[in-house]
């Protein structure tokens, strides 16, 4: 995947890669409340919650304790009880439909148990470790919480915590975790661990080729971890990479890109083998929600990489593409990830109406880039 180089005095621009990738990215309603980053999400009763959080930066470093519920049946959100305290690096797992929260930059080993139909927070048993900024994940009905290399794991049936063995590397800040149920997956830049909790153990999986190399979050749907977006290197650099790691035959595969901002510090759910991202920032703070369905494509006729080009780029009424030969479904976004059009197109598109700027335009699950004037 080489990188985003938008060249406004060029007449033809190719797809960003060449090859097409499956699963659809849809826009979702935004979340209440004040767009923020190193926020946190969990899932319960098929609903999705995200929250918490904070924005720094040149002005005042201001932390957040909202808490929102999303149900995707009527893709709306709901205000709902407030966390304890003001908080941002906050850890998360679920267990037992109830959303277990605790540690980062207000707390140091305290966590909360959020039960969805009392829509209350309670405390439950202090956890050994004092962690922020990393991912909690569940597997095997216990919670698990990463500080460093140590690993810490949690009974919901005797509300205890108990240590278990040490990561094999050091979980730096802003690592991502996923899990498919039985075992609990740790990425640290590009190496990637797995933790089986019935034999204690951890064991080295195939590294993660992507570019991100921290800040990315991940989520998981039917036994596929999904890891998505991230920085690269230092915070100035993000991604919109998405890659998928299969357990069963530990490989990688390069899934359809965030069509929306890029950003790094954000937080995730799943419902109904569906994932879910929201939040972060690439340098703005974002309350966007982005829906993943890895069970379609954008075109699922044609999903070969397309040899084409736009033309006149930029363009004032009409964008021109050249190599389309059958009428292929389309979707232009703004770079804050708002879907503007979509349609099929045979050989242009008629963009009078789009504001000044510059656009994403996906055919075929491939990623251009255009300019309107």
């Amino acid at each position: 995947m080489k990188p985003l180089f938008l060249i406004s005095f060029c007449f033809f621009l190719h797809a960003l890669g060449s090859t097409c990738w499956g699963g659809i990215w849809n826009k979702k309603t935004s979340i209440g409340g004040t767009g923020r980053h190193r926020g946190i999400g969990g899932n319960a009763y098929q609903f999705g919650y995200m929250g918490l959080g904070h924005v720094n930066g040149a002005g005042a470093d201001i932390s957040f304790r909202d808490w929102w519920q999303y149900n995707p049946a009527t893709d709306s959100w709901t205000q709902k009880s407030d966390f304890p305290v003001a908080n941002h690096g906050a850890v998360c797992f679920n267990l037992n439909d109830r959303v277990y929260v605790g540690g980062g930059s207000s707390l140091t080993n305290e966590f909360y148990a959020f039960n969805p139909l009392l829509n209350q927070w309670t405390p439950i048993a202090n956890c050994p470790l004092s962690p922020s900024d990393v991912q909690g994940f569940s597997a095997g009905n216990k919670g698990y919480v990463i500080y460093t290399n140590q690993l810490a794991e949690y009974n919901p049936n005797t509300d205890s915590w108990s240590m278990k063995a040490n990561v094999p590397i050091n979980a730096s800040n802003w690592s991502c975790t996923f899990s498919n149920g039985t075992s609990g997956f740790l990425k640290v830049g590009h190496s990637l661990l797995e933790y089986k909790p019935s034999q204690d153990l951890w064991i080295a999986r195939a590294n993660h080729p992507g570019l991100s190399t921290g800040g990315s979050y991940g989520f998981s749907i039917n036994g596929i971890g999904y890891v998505a977006s991230g920085y690269v290197g230092g915070f100035s650099t993000v991604t919109e990479e998405v890659w998928s790691f299969n357990p069963a035959n530990n490989s990688w595969t390069r899934e359809a890109d965030l069509p929306g901002s890029s950003r790094r510090f954000f937080a995730s759910f799943t419902i109904a083998e569906k994932g879910y991202i929201g939040l972060g920032t690439n340098g703005i703070n974002l309350n966007d929600v982005w829906e993943y369905d890895p069970s379609k494509t954008l075109n699922t006729a044609n999903t070969e990489p397309l040899n084409i080009s736009l033309y006149p780029n930029p363009c004032s009424k009409e964008l021109m593409i050249n190599g389309i030969y059958d009428q292929l479904e389309y979707r232009i976004y703004t770079y804050i990830g708002e879907k503007v059009l979509e349609g099929e197109t045979s050989g242009s598109i008629d963009v009078d109406h789009l504001a000044t700027g510059s656009y994403f335009l996906f055919i075929n699950n491939m990623k251009y880039v255009f300019t309107k004037v």
